[in-house]
């Protein structure tokens, strides 16, 4: 598991800056009839502006500076000039940025004009289980940590569905770095060997709880990429990079939608 020095977090933070500020003007631009590319390009103009990249456009020739993921698409949503948003879709969007040749990444959820209550509960729930994940997070936690406090949460308080083949991540000087981090308590031992794994002080991370209103089967559509749910039902990502102290949490992509109570 890498661990990075000042410096070099520095970089970490300033990416997520940059990342906050091209994912509210994602945002900004969600409206009836605006299409997912339109939401792209506002996130891309943002990051350009800084200085900085858009870390997802060369990952494994994807093209785009976002995902970007509607209704039951749930992540690798690609940006389509044909996908245009309605009255009471909702949508994921996930930014990658790079500064200095350091990585922030991160995803929320928002509502298209007005969304169903169960919709909105989804929204919040999901976004409730990073702020559970990261309570007691610090240095010397165990990386099962992360799942057993989403899972316990998601578990007591609804019946939605976790999805088990899509996990967070470390970063840093790559957009995806070890180790994986479970949403859910595994029973396979190649998670199980992972999740006993120690953060150490100086790790940067992605947690992102993925929640769906069903089944939490998938399937990926001809694109290659969007990967939605297979039951057709309602899912939500919500995502931050995080930096690990050694009493404490920095949550370095701090863009703030308002919503549920994160403390």
């Amino acid at each position: 598991m890498k661990t990075y020095k000042k410096n070099e977090l520095d970089n970490i933070r300033r990416a997520g800056k940059i990342l906050s500020a091209a994912l509210s003007a994602a945002k900004d631009a969600i409206a009836v009839g605006v299409s997912t590319l339109e939401l792209d390009a506002a996130a891309e103009e943002v990051i350009l502006g800084h200085g900085a990249e858009p870390c997802f456009k060369d990952y494994r020739d994807y093209g785009f500076a976002t995902c970007i993921s509607v209704n039951e698409e749930i992540v690798h949503g690609k940006p389509s000039a044909d996908k245009i948003l309605k009255e009471g879709d909702i949508v994921s969007i996930d930014v990658g940025v790079r500064f200095n040749g350091f990585c922030a990444d991160a995803a929320r959820t928002f509502g298209v004009g007005k969304i169903s209550a169960n919709a909105q509960k989804l929204i919040d729930v999901t976004r409730q289980c990073f702020y559970e994940a990261i309570k007691t997070l610090k240095a010397g936690s165990l990386v099962g940590e992360v799942g057993q406090r989403v899972e316990y949460y998601v578990r007591q308080n609804t019946t939605y569905g976790i999805l088990t083949n899509y996990f967070g991540h470390g970063i840093g000087r790559s957009v995806h770095e070890e180790p994986l981090i479970p949403n859910f308590v595994p029973d396979v031992p190649q998670l199980k060997s992972i999740c006993r794994r120690e953060f150490p002080a100086g790790t940067a991370i992605c947690i992102e709880p993925m929640i769906c209103e069903g089944n939490n089967a998938t399937k990926t559509k001809d694109d290659k990429w969007t990967v939605v749910m297979a039951d057709g039902k309602l899912s939500a990502h919500y995502e931050n990079t995080v930096i690990v102290h050694k009493d404490s949490v920095e949550v370095v992509t701090a863009h703030d939608e308002g919503g549920v109570n994160e403390s």
